[in-house]
This record gives structure tokens, sequence and C-alpha cells, in this order.
């Protein structure tokens, strides 16, 4: 038998992720997800998809991605995000 994912929501925020089987009837407090729209706990549900927490207050939410003002580097070095200069800085 078949397996499917079920968010359960407190509101519209998701207080749990379960696998249920097939013949699951979902309730009015779950949604039905595949993972072309992830959804984990703490996640808001918007009526369409799943909304990840803002990982920092200067980003940005641009198509269910929370994305940096400024672009990460791309030369090899790892870097982490100093929200206080709102860039990013080479890692450790």
């Amino acid at each position: 038998m078949s397996e499917r994912t079920v968010a359960v929501l407190d509101g519209n925020i998701v207080e749990n992720v379960i696998v249920v089987p097939a013949d699951w009837t979902v309730g009015p407090n779950e949604v039905e997800y595949t993972n072309a729209t992830p959804a984990g706990i703490g996640w808001e549900w918007d009526g369409t998809g799943f909304i990840p927490p803002q990982p920092y207050p200067s980003w940005v939410l641009s198509n269910y991605v929370w994305e940096a003002p400024v672009a990460l580097p791309d030369d090899g070095q790892s870097y982490v995000w100093d929200e206080a200069t709102v860039s990013w800085q080479v890692a450790g």
C-alpha cells in the first residue's frame, strides 16, 4: 500500500508532519503535500504552499524561498550570514 505525507496544522502553522496510508482521509486541519512542496514543523501554510520560517529579518521571500539581500559569493570559500552588517562573512 502506498503512503502519503500530511502536514497537521494549528491555524496556519505546521505543528507536525506525518506519513499516512493511501486511504487516509485528510481532515480539516491537515494538508497533503509532495516533495515538490515540502513542509516542516513551524512552517506557515498560506493556502497554496508552505513558507519556512524567516532566517533573518533582512531576508526577503521569493517563490517560497527566503533570499539574502546580498548574493552569496561564489569563490569556493565557506560563508555565514552576518545580520548586523547585512553581508556574508568568511566562515571562521
